[in-house]
This record gives structure tokens, sequence and C-alpha cells, in this order.
């Protein structure tokens, strides 16, 4: 169904996109956010809901396979941002902590992100905001069905999120 209307709401999709990631690159959030990555983010933000998971539950959680895991784990306590602990119960496993320093920058981080998400959606109403909320999933819906692909595949290739979940894999109440 291709409209003159249609194209106008693509093009201002796409420079809305640009837009965005203009905001971020020039905000507080870029100086605030000292995370060198959004697998690095994923995790910390994990740990402030349940600190002291186990690498295995950790990469099952992320989705992420262990050994990649091990990798993400080691660069986040080379900066202090979390520690392993050897479980009490069984010697072989550790658990991963975030210490006080990466509680501080993942919720540093957070905050300024809210920010920036206050900032853009400044001058929409709560209604509005769900109604946008409501027409994105449609679009994406209607993507994600005629693109052909394994659905489940392409949201988990997405920072991780699994369908009906948000970042910390609640529940989507819209």
């Amino acid at each position: 169904m291709y409209n003159i209307l249609s194209e106008k709401v693509l093009q201002q999709i796409n420079y809305f996109t640009n837009l965005v990631n203009r905001q971020q690159h020039n905000s507080n959030f870029k100086e605030k956010e000292i995370l060198a990555s959004r697998a690095q983010a994923h995790l910390l933000g994990l740990l402030l809901v349940e600190n002291g998971l186990t690498q295995k539950d950790l990469s099952a959680k992320l989705q992420i396979r262990p050994a990649s895991l091990g990798e993400l784990v080691n660069k986040l306590q080379q900066n202090g941002y979390v520690e392993k602990r050897v479980n009490e119960k069984d010697k072989r496993v550790s658990n991963v902590y975030i210490t006080e320093e990466g509680r501080r920058a993942t919720e540093g981080a957070m905050k300024a992100r809210r920010e920036l998400v206050e900032s853009i959606f400044l001058g929409l109403s709560e209604e509005e905001i769900n109604q946008l909320s409501t027409l994105m999933d449609k679009l994406v819906n209607s993507i994600e069905q005629s693109s052909g692909e394994n659905v489940e595949s392409l949201r988990k290739e997405h920072h991780g999120i699994k369908e009906g979940s948000d970042f910390y894999g609640e529940t989507n109440s819209h």
C-alpha cells in the first residue's frame, strides 16, 4: 500500500532515528556513560536486579556463549565493576557480584539514559506516547512477519530483548 503519506512517515522515522543518535552522541548521556559496550551495560543491569548469579546463569539470561560471557566478566572485573567469588556450595562455580563502583557507574548511566529519553519525548503526553508505542509495535510486527526471518531470533539479536519483555526481562504493559 505505497502512497506519498507512507513515504513521508518513513522519512520522518529515518530523520527521527538520526536525531536520536545525534542527541545520544552530543548529550550528557554520552559523557556519563562510562560503560564500554551494551553487553557490559546489560550484564551490570542484570546484576543490579539479581546480584550474585553464576556465570552459567548470566550466560543463559543474556543469551550469550559462556566463552563470550567469560571475556565480558573479565573486562568488567579489570575495570573494577564486578568481582567473582567462589560459590560456597560448589567450589567449582563462581558467582559474579557488582561492586560499589559498578553500581555507581550503572546507576549513573541509567540516570543519564532516563534524562535522554525524557528530553526526547518531552513534547508528547503519556497518552500520545502509549499511542506511538502501539503504532510502533504494529509496524515492527508487520516488518517482522514480512521479513521471512525467524522473529524470535531477530529479537534476540537486538540487544537480547525477548518477545514481550523489556531490558530487565519484565513483561511489557502496553
